[in-house]
């Protein structure tokens, strides 16, 4: 594995300064190395920001701690749900079901190529972005609804589908189950298509909240319309949420740590409203883990100044599972090696 961090040297910066992010650099690759392999790349643009933030949510516990992820990150075979690489918005496994006319995969990949460049158009500001992407989901949307879909033929094709996850996912989620962790998942995508792969890997646990585009169907299990609100790539965040928090339950803006893990540069706002992600940490913490998947040359700076960590082509669930433990001060890192690592000034 290579690991690599950026170095900002300046004239200007004093000894001390290097010297503190060199030992947060250390510290970040003794913890991540031993639990992926040599092939894979790590990209930690702040190493003092990144270590800081992961001392404050092992500090906090887990009682503090909220984990918020795109569901597209669970997926090994892209393209992905979020159409950074799909021709449709809209998920291919949904695309299968036998109701959905050619017409309507048809419209499906129309409405993208309308929108798609809207959508990341570097020029446009995101405000001007989002009543297109409000009119693209809301046609989409009557296109599937006009299809008149099963929730029966739906469910098959969900069982019967080839989706292939990251290697240790289910370790993943199974860990943060154990040990109740809230888990919100986001996709811009269909929450039902979400809510039957998470049965079907056994994932379905009483931590997790999709939050999605749902469908209603009628008293014949035939589709009618969409749940509101309009779930799309900009408003994928926990401020979205009807009622967030109000029930103080698991999934509260009390729990001040998050963590983030996301695919695109709009996933790095999920954590709006689920806590305040000030810069001193004092009200709350989000630490972001960024999947790069395609374009690297092309998109790996952007990720580095959005994301504390990005995985290149990332095939593993491993270094999310490390940073959970060590904030869960489960792994061997939690002490030996913190006493070993820069022990001394």
């Amino acid at each position: 594995m290579r690991i690599k961090h950026s170095s900002h040297d300046s004239t200007h910066q004093v000894d001390q300064t290097h010297h503190h992010e060199d030992r947060s650099f250390e510290r970040l690759k003794c913890l991540l190395n031993p639990h992926t392999l040599d092939s894979y790349q790590i990209h930690i643009d702040n190493a003092e920001r990144t270590w800081n933030k992961l001392e404050t949510m092992r500090t906090a516990g887990p009682d503090a701690l909220l984990v918020n992820l795109v569901f597209s990150v669970y997926r090994m075979n892209l393209p992905l749900f979020e159409g950074k690489c799909n021709h449709s918005k809209f998920p291919g496994i949904f695309e299968m079901d036998p109701e959905v006319t050619e017409l309507a995969r048809n419209k499906l990949k129309a409405l993208t190529e309308r929108y798609f460049p809207i959508e990341f158009d570097p020029a446009l500001p995101v405000e001007d972005k989002i009543p297109h992407m409000i009119d693209w989901w809301s046609t989409a949307h009557q296109i599937i609804v006009d299809c008149r879909l099963h929730r029966k033929a739906l469910e098959k094709t969900v069982r019967e589908c080839n989706l292939v996850l990251r290697d240790q996912v289910k370790e993943f989620t199974d860990l943060l189950s154990e040990q109740q962790i809230p888990l919100l998942i986001f996709s811009a995508g269909l929450g039902d298509v979400i809510q039957l792969l998470l049965q079907r890997f056994s994932m379905d646990t009483s931590n997790v909240r999709v939050v999605s585009n749902f469908m209603h169907f009628n008293n014949e299990d035939i589709i009618e319309g969409f749940k509101e609100p309009i779930i799309h790539t900009f408003n994928k965040t926990a401020a979205s949420i009807p009622g967030f928090g109000s029930t103080g339950g698991l999934i509260s803006p009390r729990r001040t740590c998050i963590l983030l893990l996301g695919d695109s540069t709009a996933d790095v706002h999920m954590a709006d409203g689920a806590t305040v992600d000030d810069p001193e940490g004092v009200r709350g913490t989000v630490l972001r883990i960024g999947f790069l998947n395609d374009q690297v040359d092309k998109y790996l700076d952007i990720y580095k100044s959005l994301y504390d960590i990005v995985l290149v082509d990332h095939a593993t669930f491993s270094v999310p599972i490390a940073v959970v433990r060590y904030i869960l001060q489960q792994n061997e890192f939690s002490d030996a090696s913190t006493a070993t690592i820069g022990g001394s000034n």
